[in-house]
């Protein structure tokens, strides 16, 4: 554990009775050491249980453009006026379809009768009309391409009519997800009923949702369902097949798209700098959830988290010397869609975008600030852990944290900081059924909320901000040399 910063206990109280005002120079000489303290203070004060019961148990799930989704929106935008943000506005962005998830069963019929648990991944459809139980395939998860060219020159078996099950031995997970869509695709057209698939996530029986692919341009409704079904079962019909067991199920899907395209919207609102108003500090989340659960730890704990931070530094009377933007995106499931479409939207403004920190994975403490290529910012964020050691923050690295909302801005060559949570059972949670409520503790919430707090005023506070924006050769040479490249180009996500 870190030392304590020697000073009265009056300093960390805003507005206490002390000879020490905010402002000066606190006994470390750091005049934003007291300010810092200032902003824990307050930040312990909130209580953001209430907002998230409200996002959560009260208005349910917030797949991308749902009525829920809808509803989430509203209250966000509520609440950022009732703290005292200003200019408080939505920003909507067009996704091509909606999508809404209908009834999923599955049962095993031979060589005995057991259900199967099943989730269809989103912006896929419907099972086409079958009778009965139908024959199961099994496809190598590491040969997909080898498997739809033997489809295309008819070497390898029929789909029709079969429900395809991709094995669990991925040696490249990511690439293997990657061939998911273009796999749908074939088997579609080869009148396949369904694709079963566990993905990497842990067991105890539960099924998650995933995007079919990191974006669809033009979602297909005619595209038949994939499945995540539980590793459990994933395992027992790989040995019944590889014990050439005659393999059989029912499964009836089905699922519902919107006609036409839909609006999102990501939520804003700010705290004008005094000095550089011009210059911004980004703090966000994800506001949309998928709809097994209610979004509790994936993103809720985020969403609330960042209007803690917001209502922290106001109620400090603090205030910042650039100005601070706390944006909640939407469409972060299916693929950084609200972010990326706020990058494309901003192209203008991006260069006075000093960084962006966006907080997911996990209803956990915060541990550390990775500066996901952008080394220059070590020292600052070093320092930042000497002002305020009461975080408990590790040594922050130049690592990354994949497929959050601060990765639309690295790509952009803005630092994207993604905070690593320490939320072990998140893995398992997430997406599935056990993303609840109850999953979240008071005690980290108003931890993460305050490092969101003390780390945006302080990025925002400090007068020797380094600008360190990267041009688009930069940013590839970073990725490349942090290994993000084969990862972005198998999910169409390299941009250079």
């Amino acid at each position: 554990m870190r030392e304590k910063m020697g000073c009265c206990s009056c300093l960390v109280s805003a507005g206490a009775d002390c000879d020490q005002a905010p402002g000066q120079i606190a006994p470390d000489g750091d005049p934003i050491a007291v300010e810092l303290a200032t902003v824990r203070e307050a930040a312990s004060r909130i209580d953001a249980m209430p907002t998230l019961t409200q996002l959560t148990d009260q208005t349910g799930p917030r797949l991308t453009a749902s009525r829920c989704a809808h509803e989430a929106e509203e209250i966000v935008l509520a609440r950022m006026r009732t703290i005292g943000l200003e200019n408080v506005h939505a920003e909507p962005w067009t996704l091509p379809r909606g999508w809404e998830r209908g009834s999923a069963e599955a049962e095993l019929i031979a060589p005995y009768r057991l259900p199967i648990p099943v989730a269809a991944y989103g912006w896929t459809g419907s099972t086409p009309a079958h009778h009965g139980a139908v024959p199961v395939v099994l496809l190598n998860a590491n040969e997909v391409e080898a498997h739809l060219q033997d489809l295309v020159r008819s070497q390898g078996p029929s789909w029709k009519g079969k429900v395809l099950l991709l094995s669990s031995k991925a040696d490249k997970p990511v690439h293997a997800y990657a061939e998911l869509l273009p796999l749908l695709r074939a088997a579609t057209a080869a009148h396949a009923v369904a694709v079963f698939r566990h993905d990497t996530r842990p067991g105890n029986g539960l099924v998650h949702s995933e995007p079919v692919a990191v974006e669809l341009p033009d979602p297909d409704p005619n595209l038949i369902p994939a499945l995540d079904l539980p590793v459990e079962h994933q395992l027992l019909l790989e040995r019944l097949l590889r014990a050439n067991q005659p393999v059989r199920v029912s499964v009836n899907v089905l699922n519902h798209f919107t006609p036409g395209p839909v609006i999102s919207r990501n939520i804003v609102g700010e705290i004008p700098g005094t000095v550089h108003p011009d210059q911004v500090i980004l703090i966000g989340a994800h506001l949309d959830s998928w709809d097994l659960g209610t979004g509790a730890t994936d993103d809720g704990f985020g969403v609330v988290a960042v209007l803690g931070a917001a209502e922290a530094i106001l109620q400090s009377g603090l205030h910042p010397n650039r100005t601070l933007r706390f944006v909640l995106f939407t469409g972060e499931e299916q693929g950084l869609l609200g972010s990326r479409a706020y990058v494309r939207e901003h192209q203008r403004e991006l260069h006075d975008i000093g960084a962006a920190l966006a907080l997911d994975w996990g209803a956990g403490p915060i541990t550390m600030l990775p500066t996901a290529g952008h080394a220059e910012l070590i020292p600052m964020l070093t320092r930042l852990n000497a002002l305020a050691p009461e975080l408990h923050l590790d040594t922050p690295k130049n690592g990354w944290l994949f497929m959050t909302d601060a990765f639309a801005f690295t790509l952009a060559g803005i630092p994207g900081i993604a905070p690593l949570v320490d939320d072990p059972r998140y893995s398992e949670q997430g997406h599935s059924a056990e993303d609840t409520l109850d999953k979240v503790s008071l005690a980290d919430l108003r931890q993460s909320t305050a490092v969101l707090a003390v780390s945006g005023f302080y990025l925002a506070e400090v007068p020797d901000l380094p600008s360190i924006h990267f041009s688009p050769e930069q940013t590839a040479a970073s990725l490349i040399a942090g290994k993000q490249r084969s990862i972005l180009e198998a999910l169409g996500l390299w941009p250079f």
